[in-house]
């Protein structure tokens, strides 16, 4: 015997949700020094903290058990999931704002689904050469992106932290339907889950100061 203990399920499914909570965080950080400072490498990199943070959370709360074994294989391949248009619906429908995404909600002025425009500037598209010469400030609101996105970054914390005490998800939601769009009050939130936790000794730290 090696002394290694094998997680259980519910433990993997942490593990899993702590390793994207991580990646959205690094991702959220450099997305903060971007904004104002080149716009154009903070819309490429949106639509990675997008990717990442959605599927977090869709592995922390829908994924099978199967499913989260494929994603312990070594390997580039995505495992079985929804398009990330649908884990953006499957969220927003728990947060009580319908099973829709906003993800596909055209630009003005360029009149193409917005998380198709994130991915031709990701790629070179043609139209992302086109975009960049409009004027990115002037077809994407930055602030209000980067406002969203630690929007979403807080819905992900308070979701893993009170999973990690254990309690149940449908409850987590419900904490979650008045908040998800009052900043100060998801912050508030953030740390009252974060103080649990530390308290509650169930978890190492996640890299996220309560004070």
């Amino acid at each position: 015997m090696n002394g290694f203990v094998q997680p259980d399920a519910n433990q993997y499914r942490l593990l899993v949700a702590v390793r994207y909570l991580n990646a959205s965080e690094a991702i959220c950080k450099g997305l903060q020094r971007q904004r104002g400072v080149n716009d154009f490498h903070f819309l490429v990199t949106l639509r990675s903290f997008i990717e990442y943070t959605k599927r977090g959370i869709w592995f922390l709360v829908w994924a099978t058990d199967d499913t989260l074994k494929e994603a312990e294989r070594k390997t580039f391949k995505r495992v079985k999931s929804p398009s990330l248009v649908n884990m953006d619906a499957m969220i927003n429908d728990a947060l009580g704002k319908g099973n829709l995404s906003h993800l596909m909600d055209k630009v003005p002025g360029i009149d193409e689904p917005f998380l198709d425009c994130l991915h031709a500037l990701t790629h070179g598209n043609p139209i992302s050469v086109r975009i960049i010469g409009s004027g990115l400030d002037k077809l994407f609101d930055t602030e209000g992106l980067l406002a969203r996105v630690e929007l979403e970054l807080g819905v992900f914390r308070i979701l893993l932290y009170r999973r990690m005490l254990g309690e149940d998800v449908c409850a987590v939601w419900k904490i979650l339907r008045p908040i998800h769009d009052r900043p100060r009050e998801m912050q508030a939130t953030v740390l009252i889950a974060a103080d649990l936790l530390k308290k509650s000794g169930r978890a190492p730290s996640l890299g996220y100061e309560s004070s």
